[in-house]
């Protein structure tokens, strides 16, 4: 894969724009052109960073944050500090900034933009590939299993057993998903729940709650419980529930091709930036 995207259109812009316009503005000795090609990451470089990217300046709490950090934080910090540094030195060779920090962020965001815009212009969508795409990333499209049901709640003492008497009642008179709302006292939420995933229900409900309306089998004619809740009995007509499962592509095929088209023009779009922080030299002084 590396290699093909090497030899895409993408890159040859980077690389022929990197150079010719670096030729044009960095004209000079060899010492010269050496030395911008340095990035130095030290101490003072990386606080500034900080205080500029968190728009507070304070350097003892940049101080702070910096000597907290894990190595790998560290780490994903100087990778940030080296690819802003290179891609606005790029955008400063292009003529795109000044000495202002706020500039510096919008050149190297113009520099971004370049490199997305060239992206989107080169990656096309192609079954096989979307196909491949969507076998791989499968479980991002997951969908959890959801309930249908309406409920009549009561409350208060021996909300139980009156519960089950008023079951009785509603199953005899053959009460209707849509009239659910003639019966019980009103509910803190909702009265109706339709396609509700499981974590949805507990946060109404309860995890108790929950679990025990797994129990259940779905059947639009019969009123089941009552299952207690924290707040009182609850008389449930489940109508319909959906396991968790993975649609079959045919079915989401745009969405997943829309999702290839992103994560392809992104690949391509940090490969191009990438190759352009690797004509730097990054000089670690920490």
């Amino acid at each position: 894969m590396i290699g093909k995207l090497i030899r895409d259109p993408l890159l040859h812009f980077v690389f022929v724009g990197a150079a010719l316009f670096g030729a044009y503005e960095r004209v000079g000795s060899p010492e010269d052109i050496a030395s911008e090609n340095v990035i130095v990451v030290d101490r003072d470089a990386l606080l500034t960073f900080i205080q500029y990217r968190s728009k507070a300046f304070q350097p003892e709490a940049a101080a702070q944050r910096l000597d907290g950090m894990t190595d790998a934080d560290r780490e994903a910090l100087i990778r940030d500090f080296v690819r802003e540094e290179a891609l606005y030195r790029e955008a400063e060779a292009l003529g795109m900034s000044d000495n202002d920090y706020i500039i510096r962020r919008r050149s190297v965001q113009k520099l971004e933009f370049i490199a997305q815009s060239m992206a989107e212009q080169v990656v096309a969508a192609d079954a096989d590939k979307v196909r491949d795409y969507f076998g791989s990333h499968r479980q991002d499209y997951y969908e959890e299993p959801s309930y249908t049901f309406t409920h009549v709640f009561l409350k208060g003492a021996e909300a139980a057993e009156r519960a089950s008497q008023l079951r009785e009642e509603l199953n005899e008179r053959q009460v209707a998903f849509s009239d659910a709302a003639r019966y019980g006292e009103r509910f803190l939420y909702h009265r109706n729940y339709v396609e509700r995933t499981p974590d949805f229900i507990a946060s109404h409900f309860g995890e108790a709650f929950r679990d025990r309306l797994s129990r259940l089998a779905p059947d639009a004619g019969l009123w089941q419980g009552p299952l207690e809740s924290e707040y009182g009995a609850h008389l449930i007509l489940l109508s319909e529930y959906r396991p968790g499962r993975v649609p079959e592509l045919v079915e989401i095929e745009t969405r997943v091709e829309q999702d290839y088209l992103r994560f392809e023009q992104q690949q391509r779009q940090e490969l191009a930036i990438q190759q352009i922080v690797e004509q730097y030299h990054v000089e670690n002084r920490l």
